[in-house]
């Protein structure tokens, strides 16, 4: 049975009333989100971080006997201040006082022997022109005179070998200092050359220090001065000299140990004081971000950058060149004047257009 064909154009009407209707629903509006911000500027590096170290002496000597033999005395300990010349240590010198005797007595022998030569060489001289002697005896005679006369000088030679032998049984520092370490303890056997304690030579004092690998990244570092300053009392400090720089990074902090040389350094920086230095690194630039504004793109570290004339945000990779207890550090992926969201990073996206709740002053 056909349906009323006076429905269709009603039908019809509706379903254009309601489309044109829904053509005219307003499109909802963009989601701006209020940000928290900042205007950024490079400045000179300052090593980012404080570089904590510790003073050190500069040059470090072990000292040792000469001779092997027991030990029977130690007259220092560590921490021992001592000058040069002073001993700090004896062997059993029985044995080298033995060898010293038995030196002597050679030497003895030998110029008892030599004045018999000498008196028998006189003898000839004044019986070879009266032929008296033959010449074969004569020159017998001058060559035993010249052999005694050996005999005495290599005696006396062993004997002063000997006394040396007798006073290296005494260990003497070299110079002024102080005992680091003591690496032999009394009683004990030790061979010639063995170090038996480790003295810090008085004088010149370096800090060894552990430096970033960003840090060490930097051209010109080898030789730059930067200002040290005691942890204990920050008002005393000094300035240091780089001059060594380890070429390997430790494998469990990634840091380089350095050394660097204090000049003039007040009397209370002594050995094992703690010091804080901080090196301006007037060949690189950073921007300094609180933590809050980091965010991450492939893994890598980014910022959120506000565009002016659009309000609009976008994502930008960055190359962090350390840490501070406040801020990071970027070296790069980041132009003097750009505006970093600090607050509320992870909800933001691509082209989100957002409103500034502040308007942050420059910060370096």
């Amino acid at each position: 049975m056909r349906a009323p064909t006076g429905r269709l154009p009603v039908m019809l009407g509706s379903s254009l009333l309601l489309v044109l209707t829904g053509c005219h629903k307003k499109a909802p509006a963009p989601d701006i989100r209020p940000v928290r911000s900042m205007v950024v500027q490079p400045v000179d590096s300052t090593a980012g971080e404080p570089l904590t170290g510790q003073v050190a002496p500069h040059r470090t000597v072990t000292l040792s006997f000469r001779l092997p033999g027991k030990i029977v005395e130690r007259s220092v300990s560590v921490g021992s201040a001592v000058h040069a010349g002073q001993v700090v240590a004896r062997l059993d010198e029985v044995g080298a006082t033995q060898t010293l005797q038995a030196a002597t007595a050679d030497v003895e022998a030998a110029k008892a022997d030599l004045i018999q030569m000498e008196a028998l060489r006189k003898r000839a001289v004044a019986l070879l022109p009266v032929q008296a002697i033959s010449r074969n005896e004569y020159d017998d005679v001058i060559r035993r005179y010249h052999t005694a006369q050996s005999t005495v000088q290599s005696a006396q030679a062993r004997m002063r070998i000997a006394q040396e032998g007798v006073e290296h049984t005494q260990l003497t520092a070299d110079s002024d200092g102080i005992i680091t370490d003591r690496l032999a303890e009394v009683g004990e056997v030790v061979a010639a050359g063995q170090p038996v304690l480790r003295m810090a030579q008085s004088g010149e004092r370096d800090i060894q220090f552990d430096i970033p690998a960003s840090l060490v990244r930097a051209t010109g570092l080898m030789g730059r001065t930067f200002s040290v300053c005691l942890d204990a009392e920050p008002r005393l400090c000094t300035t240091a000299n780089l001059y060594e720089l380890a070429p390997d990074a430790d494998p469990l902090t990634r840091t380089y140990r350095a050394k660097a040389l204090l000049q003039s350094p007040p009397a209370d920086m002594t050995l094992g004081s703690v010091v804080v230095g901080r090196m301006t690194l007037t060949d690189r630039r950073e921007i300094r971000l609180p933590p809050s504004a980091l965010t991450a793109q492939d893994g890598k570290p980014a910022v959120w950058v506000v565009a002016a004339d659009t309000s609009t945000v976008a994502l930008r990779q960055i190359e962090i060149a350390s840490y501070t207890a406040t801020d990071v550090l970027v070296s790069s992926g980041l132009n003097a004047g750009d505006r970093v969201v600090t607050a509320g990073v992870q909800a933001l996206y691509p082209n989100q257009k957002v409103t500034l709740l502040n308007d942050a002053d420059v910060r370096p």
